[in-house]
């Protein structure tokens, strides 16, 4: 199974990576548009091959002034067509933008299937009973089309819900 991991700049998918795969083979920085290419890594869990698609962070087009960014977000886009699933990351504490919704949508018309992860649930503070149901509530509400779509709170940094 193929599955690509998409999100915007600095939003945790190298970082999500180097979890799964329980080794740092992404470099991750602070620094937007570290990872340039869509960097392909095999795992094997419970018997089952994965081939994993680290893919540079995905700007607004207005955004994207070198044509080494523009490049990779091609090549992110074009990671999306030969995935099975996407995982599209959203950051928990920035909340959910339109950026994240057309990215879910690029996943959308590439025929993928797609999991949304809220990642860096671990940093977001004032959490109460009720707060995975608002974020996902409010997440839903911008990616509409994505009603039947699985949603996972978790955290790259600490591994927290990445055992599902």
């Amino acid at each position: 199974m193929r599955l690509a991991i998409v999100g915007r700049p600095n939003v945790g998918k190298s970082s999500l990576l180097n979890r799964l795969l329980g080794e740092e083979r992404a470099i991750v920085s602070p620094v937007a548009g570290t990872t340039r290419d869509a960097v392909d890594t095999l795992m094997e869990h419970d018997g089952h091959l994965f081939r994993l698609i680290d893919t540079a962070g995905i700007r607004r087009k207005g955004k994207t002034a070198e044509m080494a960014e523009k490049m990779s977000v091609v090549m992110a886009r074009r990671s999306l067509e030969r995935a099975d699933v996407a995982v599209v990351i959203v950051d928990a504490v920035e909340g959910v933008t339109a950026l994240d919704a057309n990215i879910a949508g690029y996943a959308l018309d590439a025929g993928c299937s797609i999991i949304v992860a809220v990642n860096k649930w671990d940093a977001l503070e004032n959490k109460e009973t009720g707060t995975v149901s608002e974020f996902e509530r409010n997440l839903r509400l911008k990616m509409k089309f994505l009603e039947w779509a699985p949603v996972v709170t978790i955290s790259a940094l600490t591994g927290q819900r990445l055992a599902n």
